[in-house]
């Protein structure tokens, strides 16, 4: 072939005695051509932003992004991919809790770490992270999802798939695996600890004499730590489940209708409402003037589950607990307000999400402040037209003031949050 370019109807330089626009010059001009250009990634500029994340010399907004991400990942729920095998990680967590129990001087956080080191050694195999990583990326892809949180997935996701690209992170130096651990952990112990608390509340009016001997047993065993026992015994006697279940349903149904009683106090604190008002502003809105369709019906109520399962954190929900378990053992209250709040305390810790928001949507009256200066406080707040950081300034300070540190803390979050998503209010609020 000749270096030069032929003419249309010159004859092809292959030598067939064709002219070159009828041999040739459709197949030079394909290789002439530009390769074409891939689609670029649709997560792209998430992955980007994760990867200047972890290349920040400023580790407290990784901190964050992993903070974020373990919420993320508690209101996702268990899932295949996004947990250790539940039944590998039970029967770790239970042998390992044992010869620690069987330790002498070994403080908590010594425990902590040897059961994390332990479970993300023997679980967190590097088939276990690539699992991981895409889980997490699944979970950037949903609908809904702000930019905050699509960052903390993707910096999880890049975190899991950092062995296989280097081959140098151990499974206890890769704090995704700690995430996750923290994470199983929490829903482990409160599955055990529920059912522990369901059972007894179920035998409380029973006569002892009434339990077997195997129920006696294993609640002799659950009351020195030993879970286990119970759990299993539990799960052996399908009677005993359903009777269960239905004290639960039971129980629900009473704290939803003393809920709708307008002469029912707000289970909130004024801080708690606070940060619920900013952190659910933009879901609750969406809600009010849902779309028509079904499906898109469905999505708005789904944003509405999965942002108060995240507005509900681990603190949020050990105050409200703390509150109504203190009032119930209240010696001024009456026999029936200590009755409801025990109810709503059982209540609240089995379905916090559901029950946090059936109290949002039909409880009658607001939290009520705790001294004059606080309930000016408040009346000033809900008087102003639209909320920013520095106006809630002032009542976090007056929480330092009167002591309540975890009030101050949580206005001070309720202060990030409005960093990121102004909340403008409206009359109808």
């Amino acid at each position: 072939m000749s270096p030069s370019k032929p003419g249309r109807n010159d004859p092809c330089p292959c030598g067939s005695g064709k002219k070159y626009k009828a041999c040739h010059a459709a197949e030079d001009r394909a290789k002439a051509a530009p390769p074409p250009t891939a689609p670029a990634h649709p997560l792209k500029q998430d992955l980007e932003g994760a990867m200047a994340l972890l290349g920040d010399a400023d580790v407290s907004r990784l901190s964050q992004a992993l903070e974020h991400l373990g919420v993320l990942l508690q209101a996702a729920g268990p899932q295949p991919g996004l947990r250790y095998d539940d039944k590998a990680f039970s029967d770790h967590v239970g042998q390992a809790l044992a010869k620690l129990a069987a330790q002498e001087g070994l403080d908590a956080m010594e425990a902590r770490n040897s059961l994390r080191v332990g479970v993300v050694r023997e679980l967190g195999t590097r088939g276990f992270q690539e699992k991981l990583g895409a889980g997490l990326l699944a979970q950037v892809a949903k609908s809904g999802r702000t930019p905050e949180e699509r960052r903390a997935l993707c910096v999880g996701a890049l975190l899991a798939t950092a062995a296989k690209k280097t081959g140098k992170v151990r499974p206890e130096d890769n704090p995704v695996l700690d995430v996750v651990f923290d994470v199983q952990f929490r829903e482990w112990s409160q599955k055990h600890a529920e059912v522990v608390r369901k059972y007894e509340s179920l035998i409380a009016g029973m006569e002892q004499e009434d339990l077997t001997p195997e129920a006696s047993e294993a609640l002799r065993k659950a009351e020195a730590g030993e879970l286990d026992a119970l759990v299993k015994h539990v799960q052996a006697d399908p009677a005993l489940v359903e009777r269960i279940s239905r004290e639960a349903k039971e129980r629900a149904q009473r704290v939803e209708a003393r809920l709708r009683d307008p002469a029912t106090p707000s289970v909130f604190s004024p801080e708690e409402e606070l940060w619920l008002t900013v952190a659910l502003w933009e879901p609750l809105r969406a809600m009010k003037s849902q779309p028509k369709d079904p499906e898109g019906r469905r999505q708005v109520i789904a944003a509405l589950l999965r942002a108060v399962k995240v507005a509900v954190d681990a603190d949020f929900l050990e105050g409200m607990l703390e509150r109504m378990r203190d009032g119930a053992k209240d010696p001024a209250a009456d026999e029936p307000t200590r009755e409801w709040l025990t109810d709503a305390a059982i209540a609240f810790e089995a379905e916090p999400a559901r029950l946090v928001l059936a109290a949002l949507l039909t409880a009658r009256q607001e939290a009520k402040g705790r001294s004059a200066e606080e309930m000016v406080a408040l009346a000033d707040l809900k008087a102003l037209p639209a909320w920013t950081p520095e106006q809630l300034e002032p009542y976090r300070q007056l929480m330092e003031k009167e002591g309540r540190a975890a009030g101050a803390e949580r206005i001070r979050r309720a202060q990030d949050w409005l960093r990121e998503h102004p909340v403008q209010l409206d009359a109808e609020a």
